[in-house]
């Protein structure tokens, strides 16, 4: 049986949705985040955080202290869930563009995740 690969633009909805349920299932994330669609937008381009969307008491405590340490350990608690989509899509590996905005701070990272799952020639 022949199996086609999917354009990474047609995945763009899904992982928009597993983005969404990642945050609301993270109690603290999910409290502190009243618009989850706008704190997150996926495109095929990238991925848009927009850290505004978060509590007052939240950005400051959190956020405002350290901006880039907080972009990027939010980007690391990410990473499971991407690894998960690549294998749900069954691609061996991306690189997801992840740009957040904050005000007038923005912070991005290009990064490459790779699917270790042993039909790709990784482990579990």
């Amino acid at each position: 049986m022949i199996q086609l690969a999917l354009d990474y633009r047609d995945t763009v909805d899904l992982l928009q949705h597993k983005l969404v349920n990642y945050i609301r299932l993270n109690q603290p994330l999910n409290n502190n985040i009243r618009y989850k669609a706008r704190f997150v937008i996926n495109s095929a381009q990238g991925i848009l955080f927009n850290f505004v969307e978060f509590s007052d008491a939240y950005k400051a405590k959190y956020i405002s202290p350290d901006f880039e340490g907080y972009c990027k350990k939010f980007i690391e608690f990410l990473k499971p869930l991407l690894v998960d989509f690549l294998q749900e899509i069954r691609y061996g590996g991306h690189t997801f563009k992840v740009t957040i905005r904050f005000g007038g701070d923005k912070f991005e990272k290009i990064f490459t995740v790779l699917n270790k799952s042993p039909e790709h020639g990784g482990w579990e």
